[in-house]
């Protein structure tokens, strides 16, 4: 064995501590929230967030902090892009690495709880009456149940609540209202629409509530014209 290898071999847990050091490093400060959600003008303006400062200042003020909830906002935003620098100055060592091994996290998760839901109806019309055929958590309206609770469907439906896009949700809804006139040939019409609703706080989901909503986002087409 020539010395270079011995060395190397000899070298190599010490190495191998200072890899696994720094990779661990790597993923506690890269876990650390991004700049990207804190940073985000869309983030600050939206319904949801501006629920959660309010809620965050009713605390506040049961506590004797006395706190309007648009002085707490600028306050959150001073201390969110103060730490968004610091975070981006610790982490650009380790960006790299991230990068190269694939390990990179892309989008905040669990930036803000969904308070104020969207769920997407599928109605049809018999003989003059519209009749329910898909709701979540439904079981009496499970129409295409499996393809609704898909992963990738909730997740495509659940953005109609945050960033409402026409042409996404006009495409979906015309999809539906195509399946849905094919499966039941005597509709004469479909309608998709979106129930907004505020999520109700958990001593009365335990007393069996349901949260009372509104339609909106309504889209009617004619059966007889979808069906091929």
């Amino acid at each position: 064995m020539s010395t270079f290898r011995r060395r190397l071999v000899g070298a190599w847990p010490h190495l191998r501590a200072i890899f696994v050091g720094y990779h661990v490093l790597a993923v506690v400060v890269l876990s650390l929230p991004s700049a990207g959600a804190m940073t985000s003008d869309s983030m600050w303006r939206s319904a949801n967030f501006k629920a959660d400062v309010a809620g965050y200042a009713g605390a506040l003020g049961s506590l004797g902090v006395e706190m309007t909830p648009e002085e707490l906002t600028q306050r959150l935003r001073a201390a969110a892009f103060s730490f968004a620098g610091v975070r981006t100055a610790i982490a650009w060592p380790f960006d790299r690495y991230a990068r190269l091994v694939g390990a990179r996290q892309g989008w905040a998760m669990f930036a803000s709880p969904q308070r104020h839901p969207a769920e997407l109806h599928v109605e049809i019309k018999v003989e003059g009456a519209w009749r329910t055929i898909y709701r979540p958590h439904d079981e009496s309206a499970d129409w295409r149940g499996e393809t609704m609770r898909h992963n990738r469907m909730r997740k495509y439906a659940g953005r109609f609540a945050r960033g409402f896009i026409p042409k996404n949700y006009d495409e979906l809804a015309s999809w539906l209202a195509t399946e849905a006139s094919v499966d039941h040939p005597q509709a004469t019409a479909v309608r998709v629409r979106l129930y907004r609703y505020r999520s109700l706080p958990p001593e009365k989901v335990r007393a069996g509530e349901r949260p009372a909503g509104h339609y909106e986002r309504e889209r009617t087409f004619d059966a007889a014209e979808l069906r091929p």
